[in-house]
């Protein structure tokens, strides 16, 4: 749930408990009020009837011809009825006990409110129904409740307004954020900053500082590191081969040197390469460029090392046309089709294929060498890990770095990789690109 649903939730859950509470208890304070008001009428028209003792010197039952249907009056002179106003006039008997003050009844089919008053000899009986009370009262509290009832979805409304409107900091805060690249650290500033987010946005940009420093401290170390030895190692493989040369047929020592030699610089090469795909530093360059192309282009690159271990090579694919950055994706292609060659043994298979999908495109790179058994597939990407360590059973050189470029580079596209046995055996690689997510990237630019 989002923190604009919740609050606004919240707040509305809170009003109507607050507005429920008090509309029952203005309900109770409305009865309690109307009561008093209607026992204070019936007092009133108690004493109304006053005057009418004084003047009643006969029975009055034949002239009560009128019958009331919201009250009953009776007067009594000397225990004899004198007045009878009662919607049921054939009653005969006092409406309630003669006893001054309030009282309840039932008579004429339903329950009333009394109020008995005696002056001299003679007793003023007065009644109302309580229905009648009660839907009176009724009526009133409805009517003081209704228009707070029926405002509800107005209240609602303003308060999702007002909600989304203080909420609006943070928003422009959370898209500020989306649309930064990966390599920005520039601060983040807000046009329009709430006080409650200030210490959010000094804290955010502290922490972008601190990581844009451990950033470009990686940066610095990773490519002087691999320029710094460069130089050295090219100096010293030229060496080495004077002195082969000189030597005639190389000695065991030499060749063991020449193989460190070798390995050193390849590890030097890797940690450029991954210098240079690291997420972090990748800028979206996309071109719509032609794969089988470039896939072709990979295995003329390779295809020396190909002859010299008589591999039965073979690709497959269609003509598709998609927006990639060459330099990255020929690298994602040189690791993946190179790693199948080093690792499959002579005279194996190796088959590339590319297939094109109406929502992605699939590259499959699968060979009939040892494979990589199932525990070890999820650590193959972690950088310098080897299957096998250093005594790998291929006798290949290699750093541990080549998959973990892959896997950078997998990351850069938003690809996905899987790992299984291929039908030859050995290892099928499978990279499936979105192109709805390659697309959009090409916008973006």
């Amino acid at each position: 749930m989002s923190l604009r649903a919740h609050l606004i939730m919240v707040l509305l859950a809170s009003i109507v408990l607050v507005c429920f509470g008090a509309a029952i208890a203005g309900y109770k304070s409305s009865m309690q009020q109307a009561d008093e008001l209607f026992d204070q009428e019936l007092v009133s028209l108690a004493r109304a009837m006053n005057p009418l003792v004084g003047s009643v010197h006969g029975p009055m039952l034949e002239q009560a011809s009128v019958q009331f249907n919201n009250y009953a009056i009776q007067i009594w002179v000397n225990e004899k009825l004198m007045l009878n106003l009662v919607p049921a006039s054939q009653r005969k008997k006092p409406i309630v006990a003669f006893k001054a003050g309030f009282a309840h009844s039932n008579f004429a089919g339903q329950r009333w409110r009394t109020f008995s008053h005696h002056q001299d000899n003679a007793w003023i009986l007065v009644a109302q129904p309580q229905r009648y009370r009660f839907e009176l009262a009724e009526n009133m509290t409805l009517a003081a409740v209704t228009p707070l009832i029926l405002s509800m979805p107005l209240l609602a409304l303003m308060i999702s307004i007002l909600v989304k409107h203080s909420l609006n900091p943070l928003i422009r805060l959370a898209d500020k954020l989306q649309t930064k690249q990966a390599d920005d650290f520039s601060a983040v500033t807000l046009s329009r900053d709430s006080f409650e987010l200030r210490p959010v946005v000094e804290t955010l940009n502290r922490l972008l500082e601190r990581v844009q420093g451990a950033f470009l401290r990686e940066k610095h170390f990773a490519s002087d590191a691999a320029h710094e030895l460069r130089t050295p190692l090219s100096i010293l493989k030229i060496s080495m081969h004077n002195l082969m040369s000189e030597q005639g047929d190389p000695k065991e020592n030499l060749q063991a040197l020449e193989q460190g030699v070798q390995r050193m610089s390849h590890v030097v090469e890797q940690m450029m390469l991954l210098n240079r795909t690291h997420p972090e530093q990748f800028k979206n360059q996309f071109q719509l460029v032609a794969l089988k192309g470039l896939i072709r282009e990979s295995i003329e690159t390779l295809y020396p090392q190909v002859l010299e271990k008589n591999h039965d090579l073979s690709f497959e694919g269609e003509d598709v046309v998609l927006p990639v950055d060459r330099f990255t994706f020929m690298t994602l292609l040189q690791n993946l089709i190179g790693n199948s060659i080093k690792y499959t043994p002579d005279n194996g298979q190796i088959h590339i294929s590319l297939k094109q999908t109406t929502q992605r495109v699939t590259l499959k790179i699968e060979d009939s060498g040892p494979g990589i058994p199932t525990e070890e597939r999820t650590r193959i990407f972690d950088r310098f890990y080897r299957v096998g360590g250093d005594g790998h059973h291929s006798n290949v050189i290699g750093c541990g770095l080549g998959l973990a470029i892959v896997k950078h580079i997998i990351t850069l596209y938003h690809a996905q990789i899987t790992l299984y046995e291929s039908d030859l055996g050995g290892l099928a690689i499978t990279v499936c690109f979105k192109n709805s997510q390659l697309v959009e990237e090409v916008k973006g630019d």
